[in-house]
């Protein structure tokens, strides 16, 4: 019982951490993308996925790492969902920060394998999505760059959860491109919004591991 209610009480911690970053995360999304959503969407979503991972990962050393990505991914989402594009200006710099907060969650928990796996998995995914690009011109550059994010992160967790959150973005990306096919809003070169399924994936694998 203690267990139960201290799991649900970093759930809640995390969540409100969440809705708190969620106004900073719209004010990165509008400033790209000029283009206003649904009002405090961003900040429900943000608060919502942070309180998962609250709920799923606990105070681990790591919780600080997966927190930014959650919170880069959510504005990388709302960005591409309205532009389609994912900015270099947020993308790039987020890789510095991940390594950073991987660096320091594997000194704490004495596990230096933790920075290898980020460094090997953003290089796995990224070699993925560059072979993936090279065949499919609805891939744009941002979404090869972004996948090293993804693949990072889950490459802390270990090859299987790399496999299934790749490989779960990839799925959602493919049937959403199928839906447009079908409902003829769109062709095979139109342009989609590949990180929102990419981040849902990389969440997907984590909520499983």
């Amino acid at each position: 019982m203690g267990d139960f209610v201290s799991t649900i009480g970093i759930a809640l911690g995390t969540a409100a951490v969440g809705l708190l970053t969620g106004r900073a995360v719209r004010t990165i999304a509008d400033h790209f993308a000029s283009r206003k959503g649904m009002p405090y969407a961003t900040e429900i979503t943000t608060a919502a996925v942070f309180g998962l991972l609250g709920w799923r990962i606990g105070l681990a050393p790591l919780l600080p790492a997966y927190l930014y990505m959650a919170a880069a991914g959510v504005a990388l989402s709302v960005i591409d969902l309205r532009t389609r594009r994912l900015p270099d200006a947020l993308t790039l710099p987020s890789y510095v920060v991940l390594l950073a907060l991987v660096a320091v969650g594997g000194m704490v928990s004495r596990d230096g394998a933790l920075t290898v796996g980020l460094i090997l998995g953003a290089l796995g995914a990224f070699s993925l999505y560059w072979c993936f690009r090279r065949m499919n011109a609805a891939l744009g550059p941002g979404d090869v760059k972004a996948s090293g994010l993804v693949g990072g992160i889950l490459g802390t967790i270990g090859v299987h959860a790399w496999v299934v959150g790749i490989g779960a973005g990839l799925i959602l990306a493919a049937l959403y491109a199928v839906a447009l096919l079908i409902s003829r809003k769109g062709s095979a070169s139109t342009l989609i919004p590949y990180g929102p399924f990419m981040f849902a994936g990389c969440l997907v694998a984590v909520l499983a591991m």
